[in-house]
């Protein structure tokens, strides 16, 4: 089922004052000039989801001309169902962003996941292989979250709990019964972390091998995760897995207060992708062939979470486009149109959507702002 934006409205929103817009089931390319705001209504799209959205910005910063509040509003419509979501940001009533869906207000983002899915590709991914491994691991994690709405809080709790019990050991508190219990918690929410990356890893697997019309533009590549949690989780049920993972933590606890962090679990894990053809990994290939790697794992997540679902997440691309050569943009155009999709794309030239022969939506924001 398709999933898509019919209508959006940005209220004091980075450089737009008062921005309303409506749009068809079809993808959605938005053109203009550098600066114009492009990037800005991919960004307001992609804070109706939880967190910080594509830019990691500040909530404070969002606003036009530092006014501190902002509001947006989008319409979905899912089939013949329509869900009204809105999120804004007054500093004078309250430090966090409210939530209103449906009539309805929330306190927590977490609501969101329920209605709206959103998958992103932006050029703050682009080093994502040659960067630190807590970059990979959050790639991961936030494709695993549009499947399982809870991973989130599995993740913010666990990291919690791993800061808690950093802190017992730092301050060499001598409350066995205390540690004892956090540990017990971080084997539970990291073995449950653990379950959840390897079912989505197996799903995106599977959608890259069954992608063979566009498989020589955008090769499949090999994506796994690695480490000691990884090797003993991989050949262990998960009972004795949690047992393994309780000792470990329980004999390496001088050794972790000496450090001053917790050595072992899912927060060391390392997230993996290599070029399956050249037999390479994706950190030393080329920027061009990296890009293309990344392409391939999102349309592999989007294919996966519309299966998963049974309706269509939002795919956001933020200036690919204007980085692939003729014969790519069409594949990926081929590809956004195969899966059904609404696509959100970023570019200043119209001429990089005519590989979509008519079936997107160009909107020339020079001709609007």
């Amino acid at each position: 089922m398709l999933s898509y934006i019919s209508k959006l409205k940005l209220t004091n929103y980075r450089n737009f004052e008062n921005l309303n817009l409506e749009f068809p089931g079809s993808s959605i390319a938005l053109v203009g000039k550098n600066g114009v705001g492009k990037t800005n209504i991919l960004e307001a799209i992609s804070i109706m989801q939880p967190g910080r959205g594509i830019r990691s910005a500040k909530i404070t910063d969002i606003s036009r001309n530092n006014a501190n509040f902002f509001g947006v509003f989008v319409e979905l419509l899912l089939g013949n169902e329509k869900i009204q979501i809105g999120t804004e940001y007054n500093k004078k009533i309250s430090r966090v962003r409210k939530i209103k869906i449906n009539k309805n207000y929330y306190i927590s983002q977490m609501e969101l996941i329920k209605y709206l899915r959103i998958i992103s590709l932006s050029p703050s991914m682009d080093g994502m292989f040659i960067d630190s491994p807590h970059s990979r691991r959050k790639f991961i994690d936030r494709i695993t979250w549009n499947f399982y709405g809870n991973h989130s809080q599995l993740i913010n709790s666990y990291d919690q709990l791993i800061k808690e019990r950093n802190n017992i050991l730092r301050e060499n508190i001598l409350d066995h019964g205390w540690i004892k219990n956090v540990e017990k918690q971080i084997v539970d929410f990291g073995s449950n972390i653990l379950i959840n990356r390897n079912k989505i890893l197996s799903l995106l697997a599977s959608e890259l091998e069954n992608r063979v019309d566009h498989i020589k533009v955008f090769p499949a590549p090999d994506i796994f995760l690695s480490g000691e949690v990884e090797e003993i989780f991989g050949s262990n049920n998960v009972e004795n897995f949690k047992e393994i993972y309780k000792e470990k933590l329980f004999n390496s606890r001088s050794l972790d207060s000496l450090k001053g962090s917790t050595g072992f679990g899912p927060h060391r894990s390392e997230l993996s992708v290599n070029f399956k053809e050249k037999k390479i990994p994706a950190y030393l290939c080329s920027t061009g062939e990296q890009k293309i790697l990344l392409i391939s794992i999102i349309l592999a997540t989007a294919r996966a979470s519309k299966d998963f679902h049974g309706s269509s997440p939002i795919l956001l691309l933020d200036e690919v486009f204007s980085h692939l050569d003729e014969v790519r943009r069409e594949a990926l155009s081929r590809e956004i149109i195969d899966i059904g999709i609404q696509a959100w794309m970023t570019s200043t030239e119209a001429s990089h959507y005519m590989t979509f022969g008519g079936k997107s939506y160009i909107i020339n924001l020079d001709e609007i702002v």
